[in-house]
This record gives C-alpha cells, sequence and structure tokens, in this order.
C-alpha cells in the first residue's frame, strides 16, 4: 500500500497540490493519507480531505483512506508531539511494509524540517520526501492546474539530494 503523510496549514492548496501533482505524474497514488493537523486549522482540514478524497478517486482510488481524527492532532507549538506522532506514523507504516512518502511542503518550518529529517534517518528511512516549489508566490493559495506548470516543480528530496556515488 501506498501512504501519504502530510500537515494541514493554513493554506488548503498547499496541502492539496503536492498530492494532485504526484498522481497527475503518475509517481506515487496513495491509497492511505494521514492529515496531520491542530485547532487552528479545523475548517481548512475538513475541506483538504474532501478534495484529497476526489482527486484520489480520479486517479483510480476507489475507496481513499484519509486518516484526520484525534490521533493525529498535535497542538500547533508542541514539537516534540509533532515528531512522536510522525514518527510513529512512519514506523507503523513501514513495519507493514507500505511505501511512505511524506509531504514537507506545508505547515510550519520546524514541522518541514522535522518531516524532512524524518525522511532521512539513517535506520528505517521513508522511500520518498516530496516538496512542491512554487516559483512565483502570486500564485499561493490556488489550486493546482490554476498555475502555470512551468512556475512549480514537484521534488522528490531523497532523489535531489542524494550522493552521486549513491545514483
Amino acid at each position: 500500500m501506498k501512504v501519504w503523510i502530510t500537515t494541514v496549514g493554513k493554506s488548503p492548496f498547499a496541502v492539496i497540490n503536492p498530492i494532485w501533482m504526484v498522481c497527475r505524474k503518475g509517481e506515487f497514488i496513495p491509497e492511505r493519507v494521514y492529515l496531520i493537523w491542530n485547532n487552528a486549522v479545523m475548517d481548512i482540514k475538513k475541506a483538504v480531505e474532501g478534495s484529497i478524497k476526489i482527486i484520489l478517486k480520479n486517479y483510480g482510488v476507489s475507496e481513499p483512506e484519509i486518516i484526520a481524527d484525534e490521533s493525529v492532532k498535535v497542538r500547533e507549538d508542541d514539537f516534540k508531539r509533532f515528531k512522536e506522532v510522525l514518527r510513529d506514523i512512519c514506523n507503523k507504516e513501514l513495519e507493514e511494509g507500505n511505501e511512505v512518502a511524506i509531504d514537507m511542503t506545508p505547515g510550519r518550518k520546524f514541522m518541514s524540517a522535522l518531516s524532512m529529517a524524518l525522511g532521512f534517518r539513517k535506520l528505517n528511512p521513508v522511500h520518498r520526501v516530496y516538496y512542491l516549489h512554487l516559483i512565483d508566490q502570486r500564485y499561493q493559495n490556488k489550486p493546482l492546474i490554476l498555475i502555470p506548470f512551468a512556475l512549480q516543480k514537484l521534488y522528490d528530496m531523497r532523489r535531489e539530494l542524494r550522493e552521486d556515488s549513491e545514483r
């Protein structure tokens, strides 16, 4: 099973567009999605959940599983809890033999930093760490299809930052 882990921030399209882009490229179409969230983004979380279900169904996932319950709720300033939740999700999914991708695009800087660090850990790293780079900030919080593709680039940071000897 393919698993996608992301955070919900104040911008819904920062959450929606990366998963939409990986599906559009055919690189990674998740069947299970974890949305790590907090009280400040509860309304955004609901909209994101619905949008992700629609996207995944359009890419052939008949019953997408979205996990956005209290188990993945983290206070915005609780760095340690965020790390624990992210680590526990990754460990559980990897132990089950699933292919795991973390999206570091949305959320606070510390969330992106911890997502990337976990993706690159020596023992039991995740398979992919995605970042959707928006080149022109005028398109911030716009849906993927309204942003010229030349102004956004999807990176798999594990592939981008691999040492030359590993390529």
